[in-house]
C-alpha cells in the first residue's frame, strides 16, 4: 500500500486547501486584507484537516475490507480489454461502497487495469505457450494477494474459449471468486455466480440440471469419452476425432440450451464434477467434448483442479482437437 503522505498529497480536498492558502491569500492580501487572510487561512486550516480525516477514514476501509479486483482474460476473442475491464468496474461499483475503485486500486495499491488484463492471441494448440500464458496469469494473482494480504475478491470476466476455461478455473482458490458470463446480445458481462464456498465440489444425490446417458461399449478400457451438452450448439460425438473412444457419457442438459441468470450456475458446474468424480475411479483418462458457457467452465476447472489426467477438446474449423491435458499444467516455477 502506498505511503500516507504520498495518497494524501493525491487527496482532492488536499489540493483544494493549497489552492486556497496561495490563491486566496494572494487575492486576500490585495483586496480584503488582514481579515481577509484570516478567513482564508481558516478555510484552508479546515480543508487541510477534513483532507487528513477524508484520507485516513479510507486507508482504514481498505485495510480492512475485502477488494473487489476486476481481472479480464480474452483468449482468441477480438472485443477491446478497456470495454470489458470498464463494464466489470460499472458492475463493481454498484455498491456504492466501492465507487471510484479503479483509483483507489491505484493510489493505495499500485495496481493499473494493465496488471489486471490478459490477452492470448496465439496459436490455441502450442501447449507450452498456453501453459506459460495460464502460469503468467496464476503469479499474477498471487502477487495481488500478497500485496493486499489476501483480502481480495477476483471479479472474473473471462471470454471466449470454454475449452481453456477450464484450465483458468484450476487456478483460483475455493472462494473470494465472483464470476461473469459474457452476452453478446445485450453487449455487457452478467453476474452469474458469487464462490464463496466449496458446493461445487459437494456430493450429489440426483441430477436436477442433466440428464445422464451412458454408452460403455469396451467398460475394461481405461479411456472415455465425457460429452457435456450445455447450450444452444450441441456437440457431435459421433465425429471420427472421438472414434476411438467405445465408452461415453453424455451429460444433456434438461433445460432449453440457455441457462438464466436466476439459475444455479454452480450446480451446473457441481453435477458435471460429480460425475467426473464418479468416472475416474474406472477410467484413467476422460476426454471432455463441450458444448458449454465460459463461466460454468471456470467454476468446473476450479473443482477439477490440475491433478487428474483429462484431456479437454476444442471444436475449430469441423474438427475436435486438444487443447490441454489438465495434469500438464504446472504453476509452480
Amino acid at each position: 500500500m502506498k505511503k500516507f503522505t504520498s495518497r494524501l498529497l493525491e487527496n482532492t480536498l488536499l489540493q483544494i486547501s493549497m489552492l486556497a492558502a496561495g490563491f486566496g491569500g494572494l487575492l486576500s492580501d490585495a483586496y480584503l486584507g488582514r481579515e481577509g487572510f484570516y478567513i482564508t487561512f481558516t478555510l484552508s486550516f479546515i480543508l487541510f484537516i477534513w483532507a487528513i480525516y477524508d484520507e485516513y477514514k479510507r486507508q482504514q476501509f481498505y485495510i480492512k475490507a475485502i477488494i473487489p479486483i476486476p481481472i479480464v482474460i480474452s483468449v482468441d476473442d477480438a472485443k477491446p480489454l478497456n470495454v470489458i475491464f470498464t463494464s466489470i468496474i460499472q458492475e463493481i461499483e454498484k455498491d456504492k461502497q466501492f465507487v471510484g475503485i479503479e483509483k483507489h486500486l491505484r493510489n493505495y495499491f499500485n495496481l493499473s487495469r494493465e496488471e489486471l488484463t490478459f490477452e492470448y492471441k496465439g496459436n490455441l494448440y502450442d501447449n507450452q505457450r498456453l501453459i506459460s500464458f495460464l502460469q503468467i496469469i496464476r503469479y499474477s494473482l498471487n502477487s495481488i494477494e500478497s500485496r493486499m494480504d489476501n483480502h481480495v475478491q477476483f471479479h472474473v470476466a473471462y471470454l471466449r474459449r470454454p475449452a481453456i476455461g477450464i484450465a483458468l478455473g484450476s487456478m483460483f482458490r475455493s472462494d473470494g471468486i465472483v464470476i461473469y458470463q459474457n452476452n453478446d446480445y445485450q453487449d455487457r458481462f452478467n453476474k452469474v455466480a458469487t464462490i464463496d464456498s466449496r458446493q461445487y465440489k459437494e456430493k450429489i444425490t440426483h441430477y436436477k440440471k442433466f440428464e445422464r446417458i451412458e454408452s460403455l461399449k469396451q467398460p475394461e478400457e481405461n479411456s472415455l469419452l465425457l460429452v457435456i451438452q450445455l447450450s444452444s450448439h450441441n456437440v457431435t460425438y459421433t465425429h471420427k476425432a472421438f472414434e476411438h473412444l467405445s465408452n461415453r457419457v453424455i451429460l444433456q442438459s434438461k433445460g432449453n440450451g440457455t441457462i438464466s441468470l436466476d439459475e444455479d450456475w454452480v450446480r451446473y458446474a457441481q453435477e458435471i464434477y460429480n460425475t467426473i468424480n464418479d468416472l475416474r475411479m474406472h477410467y484413467n483418462k476422460i476426454t471432455i467434448a463441450h458444448s458449454m458457457p465460459e463461466a460454468v467452465a471456470i467454476i468446473l476447472g476450479m473443482a477439477l483442479e490440475n491433478y487428474w489426467e483429462i484431456e479437454i477438446t476444442q471444436y475449430d474449423n469441423e474438427d475436435y482437437k486438444q487443447v490441454i491435458m489438465l495434469n500438464s499444467i504446472n504453476y509452480y516455477f
